[in-house]
């Protein structure tokens, strides 16, 4: 074979050296939730929701000191800075739990259940939570879902039907010191699933609702304008809307049992599977967009840790022990805070970034 000529030689080696060489992107470092000190509690304590405010503020509720099957006593603490603070509770008399807090604009609400029965719903006036008359007609405490954001406060309850044989979901808006009905939550399944606004008249929910027509249920996503509510197309599933997350674009994410699903506008499109495929509970975006998925999982299937779909894929959060997240709240400056539980039932409260 005749050789190549030296300055052919030379030429090729330059168009190596030239050529563009393929960049080498590290994988990501898995995303990190640290631990955050709790407040002392009594044994057998646990903390179900967290109400973000800030970097520096968030709510926890839950409960504390259970005997046996006993109900326990009632926990709302606050964490300012690094410290926690605890509040009365007025009005609160005998066992039980606070199950949720929400937090917006400086409001803080709270609503529990005391002994097993009565329903607590309270609002926090900066020295102490007051009792606030819940909507009328409260049937059962144990199912009651509170929202807080741009479009106010939200709470849905269950009255009795007209005959007393069924449990009807209600939905009401606070407007001043009054509770105003909407009719949105009767027609669908188990009432609304969710409540979250873009603005004072923006707001998103997600259930199922029973088509006649096609006599199935169908998924569905409901849009609010500030004084009436709008059906996007079914979902792609017969699985109902377990909880919905509005985006900035204009993007809705919408989870069910066993998917994600995205709205663009136009059409329903669902995640690939991954980390996720089933007990979908809530989600909530992060700072740049990104779902957060809790998971109601119960413990015999193994740790459930808080769950992001970024770029097309599913990541797991690392945390410092083995966990179950219970909930998650993200605080506008984009800090997330997670309350749940380790292996052994003990309450965590966890954050990232």
């Amino acid at each position: 074979m005749r050789p190549l000529p030296v300055r052919l030689i030379i030429a090729a080696i330059a168009v190596l050296a030239l050529a563009p060489v393929p960049a080498v992107h590290a994988e990501p470092p898995p995303a990190a939730l640290r631990d955050v000190p709790l407040p002392f509690l009594w044994p057998r304590a646990g903390v179900y929701s967290v109400a973000a405010v800030s970097d520096t503020e968030a709510w926890i509720s839950g409960r504390q000191g259970q005997i046996g099957d006993g109900l326990g006593n009632p926990v709302v603490r606050r964490r300012a800075g690094s410290q926690w603070k605890e509040y009365p509770l007025e009005g609160w008399s005998g066992n039980g739990a606070i199950y949720q807090v929400v937090a917006h604009a400086g409001e803080v609400w709270a609503w529990g259940v005391q002994d097993g029965t009565r329903l607590y719903l309270a609002r926090f006036d900066g020295t102490a939570f007051r009792p606030v008359a819940p909507p009328p007609d409260v049937a059962q405490a144990h199912g009651t879902r509170m929202w807080a954001g741009p479009a106010g406060l939200w709470i849905q309850i269950y009255v009795l039907s007209p005959d007393g044989s069924l449990l009807l979901p209600t939905l009401f808006r606070r407007v001043g010191d009054h509770w105003k009905p909407d009719p949105v939550a009767r027609p669908l399944q188990h009432g609304v699933a969710d409540v979250q606004a873009r603005s004072a008249t923006e707001a998103w929910t997600g259930s199922c609702r029973y088509n006649t027509d096609a006599e199935r249920l169908d998924s569905v996503v409901l849009r609010w304008n500030g004084s009436t509510w709008t059906t996007l197309p079914p979902l792609p599933t017969e699985r109902c809307v377990t909880s919905v997350a509005p985006a900035a674009d204009g993007t809705v994410w919408a989870l069910t049992w066993d998917a994600l699903f995205r709205w663009n506008g136009e059409t329903w499109t669902a995640a690939p599977a991954g980390a996720f495929d089933s007990y979908g509970e809530k989600v909530r975006l992060d700072s740049n967009g990104n779902p957060l998925v809790v998971l109601g999982r119960p413990s015999l299937y193994g740790p459930a840790p808080l769950l992001r779909y970024a770029d097309g894929a599913w990541q797991k959060f690392t945390t410092p022990i083995e966990a179950w997240a219970y909930d998650v709240s993200v605080a506008p400056s984009g800090r997330i805070w997670v309350t749940g539980s380790t292996r052994i039932n003990s309450p965590l409260m966890l954050t990232a970034p």
